[in-house]
């Protein structure tokens, strides 16, 4: 009887707290649930899912508020009652990583990892905090041994009869400073404002028996000589970008003369100077720019339409050298010298009205589609580092610079083509005509319209989609959603007479340039609703019924949308009418074991590239386990696997292991994966395995690396999680 009584008891508060929860009193619901555990402990298990949902709700409600106190308040109480739950540790680490708390979140998605590894949220989260807190281009940079040697012997020549006290600013891990403390200075003060990088260097130096570094974790042009003990004689920097100035290095190093630097210091790298070429490489232009293919199935071929990159941005970067089918059509031209030890110099570029003007002489007749820049940074009069994409002996740290908004045009050979250019705030800016009218769209609707392939499998399909769906409606009563970056496949079918189109951008000038189109192509206001991406969900279908679904569940850098996943898959079962259609028809994920030495500098260091200073155990614990928006065309890498098929995306996923025969012997440092996609089910069937796809290739990364022999069987595991994330991994026990 007393056991019934309980069971009473129990339910009556578990009632309560759901009726609460369902009035929106989440924080007494809150209590009631903890109430009930603490009188009921069985109850725990039984209620876990629908607490956790609850104390979702609850945070999303504080965090409208600003009421941070509050929401680490609940969880500390909620980790009390599940202590090992992995799902709250991960919610509590995501709050931690929104509310600058960056290490304690590493801490708590590590704990939930620990408990389970196949947790693929919480890895993914780890990783964004990772790359948070260390830039990748740390990992390339430090295993740049052109660069690192360049730096290391004009730091010697330079202090060989000289003991100067020296100014390191953008130290980053202290390398520089390290080569600095060989030649036994006065004084060395190493200056960086990523307060972590500042810890990492502390850590490397202590690990090196190195002292008397003084190590200031702000930014230099906050101090002043009395910060960093009186003014230097010697700065050595480090602070450039692909497009040499876009760190804010003049700002910094006129500070540092001004303020930091005696007035007979000196300064390494001495001089710099940029360089620009014109190319032809459409799969480049396509990058940033609408192609004329695309522009003429929108019937917009007067329109240009760039990336939004551009507004914000300049230029792009890419690794020019490893781009296929690219050809240099004018010789390169200086645009830029400046002598980093004459504050007037620079600050005449920083400051100057009049554009840069140079003349390119095209060496064949041709098209341009692009402009490549790089430069050459004089650390001493006798020792040069160059990031020029044709030369062997470039220093790879740094991508050359690609100028989004050039507008592609015809040459003659040994045409003479100006070019103008801005410092706009320390950033050099292609100069356009100002009548020019660019319209912005974002990368993802950019790529999607580029990709010619999807869009010959779209118009191939139309067709049978129309007959499909003419079997049970007419053409003027079909309903259409289409979640496509740009709605094509809904564009195409209203203009064939549908009765109305639900579509999403990503964006407010997504919507524009969608409704702009619509419009030229005369599909009337009326019939069309452009949904924002943030506002997606659902609720915003309401109990509506579509004839024709089109999903859209893979993101430009290769990841599953979990989010547009679940929306398309309750779309799909509640709001498609019987004998409607829902496309694609079938999404598969394919991988390959593979060896790559891009995906080896990018992700880990090396201390032999380091001088065998020990940097690289430091530096390699912000090592990422995936890798996103990988161009599978470009990267360079040896197959060690057969290609196989791991998954069918469209389907529910699950965790399994995937056997995979070897072909070539090898150490295995990663796993690529990519997808095919068909439209409908009697379709051509196209991969994204390709140059010019909308979707790019991640990387699963193996480490340790795993030697692996021709002849054998190796075994990927593909772990799924409760929310649709995956990866991919090698298994240690092939």
């Amino acid at each position: 009887m007393a056991e019934n009584g309980d069971n009473s008891r129990s339910r009556k508060y578990t009632k309560l707290a759901r009726q609460l929860a369902a009035g929106g009193c989440y924080a007494k619901a809150y209590d009631m649930y903890i109430s009930a555990f603490n009188k009921f402990p069985d109850l725990k298990t039984s209620l876990e899912a629908e607490f956790r949902l609850l104390l979702s709700k609850l945070n999303a409600l504080l965090f409208e508020t600003n009421k941070i106190a509050e929401i680490f308040f609940y969880f500390e109480h909620t980790l009390a009652v599940y202590p090992d739950n992995i799902y709250i540790l991960n919610d509590l680490g995501k709050y931690l990583y929104k509310f600058g708390f960056y290490k304690e979140a590493c801490t708590h998605f590590q704990r939930a990892l620990a408990i389970d590894s196949g947790y693929v949220g919480a890895e993914k989260n780890l990783n964004s905090v990772k790359n948070f807190l260390v830039d990748r281009w740390h990992f390339r940079m430090l295993n740049d041994k052109t660069r690192n040697e360049a730096y290391r012997k004009a730091i010697k020549a330079v202090l060989k009869h000289k003991k100067d006290s020296i100014i390191d600013i953008g130290t980053g891990t202290g390398l520089l400073s390290i080569y600095a403390s060989e030649c036994e200075p006065v004084a060395i003060t190493a200056i960086d404002s990523n307060e972590y990088m500042a810890s990492i260097a502390s850590e490397i130096l202590k690990e090196n028996n190195i002292n008397g570094i003084v190590l200031v974790p702000k930014l230099s042009t906050k101090l002043q000589q009395q910060d960093i003990g009186g003014k230097k004689s010697l700065i050595i920097n480090e602070l450039y970008d692909a497009g040499l100035f876009g760190e804010g290095v003049l700002q910094t190093l006129i500070h540092a003369w001004e303020n930091l630097i005696t007035n007979d210091g000196h300064i390494i790298p001495g001089k710099a100077e940029f360089y620009v070429a014109g190319a032809k490489c459409s799969c480049l232009n396509m990058k940033y720019q609408l192609s004329l293919p695309a522009k003429q199935a929108l019937n917009i071929t007067k329109y240009k339409v760039h990336s939004n990159r551009g507004l914000n941005e300049p230029y792009d970067c890419d690794d020019v050298h490893m781009i296929k089918g690219l050809t240099y059509m004018t010789e390169p031209k200086s645009i830029i010298k400046v002598d980093f030890s004459c504050v007037e110099s620079m600050k005449e570029i920083l400051y100057r009205e009049l554009p840069f003007e140079v003349l390119l002489r095209a060496k064949e007749s041709g098209e341009i589609d692009v402009l490549v820049g790089w430069f050459n940074l004089y650390l001493t009069e006798n020792i040069t580092i160059t990031t020029n994409p044709t030369s062997h002996n470039r220093a790879n740290a740094w991508q050359q610079a690609i100028f989004c908004d050039f507008i592609p045009r015809e040459v003659e050979k040994n045409e003479d083509i100006p070019v103008k250019f801005s410092c706009t705030e320390g950033k050099l800016t292609l100069l356009q005509d100002a009548k020019l009218d660019i319209r912005r769209i974002t990368d993802e609707m950019l790529h999607f319209l580029n990709d010619a392939c999807y869009m010959k499998m779209i118009q191939e399909c139309i067709g049978a989609v129309c007959i499909y769906l003419g079997q049970t409606a007419e053409i003027s009563n079909i309903a259409v959603v289409d979640l496509s970056p740009f709605p094509v496949i809904g564009m195409l079918m209203m203009k064939r007479g549908a009765c109305s189109l639900i579509c999403q951008a990503k964006t407010t000038e997504d919507r524009k340039f969608i409704r702009s189109v619509f419009s030229i192509n005369k599909v009337p206001r009326a019939k069309v609703r452009v949904i924002i991406e943030d506002k997606l969900n659902h609720k915003a279908f309401k109990d509506q019924k579509f004839n024709l679904i089109v999903g859209n569940i893979l993101e430009l850098g290769g990841d599953l949308n979990t989010d547009r996943k679940e929306l398309t898959n309750q779309l799909q079962k509640t709001n498609l009418l019987p004998g409607g259609l829902f496309l694609p028809f079938k999404i598969e994920l394919h991988a390959q074991i593979i060896n790559s030495h891009w995906l080896d500098v990018n992700n880990c260091v090396y201390d032999e590239n380091v001088s065998e200073y020990k940097v690289g155990m430091y530096m390699n614990r912000y090592q990422v386990s995936q890798n996103f928006h990988i161009n599978i065309s470009q990267l360079q890498y040896n197959p060690i696997s057969e290609s196989t098929l791991v998954a069918v995306v469209s389907d529910e996923m699950r965790s399994e292991v995937i056997n995979v025969p070897i072909i070539n012997n090898g150490y295995a440092n990663g796993i690529i994966c990519w997808y095919t996609i068909q439209l409908i089910e009697t379709g051509t069937i196209i991969s994204t395995n390709r140059a010019n796809s909308f979707i790019d290739a991640i990387a699963f990364l193996a480490n340790p690396k795993m030697p692996m022999l021709r002849g054998q069987i190796a075994n990927i595991l593909s772990c799924v999680d409760v929310d649709s994330n995956f990866k991919l991994v090698i298994d240690t026990d092939a």
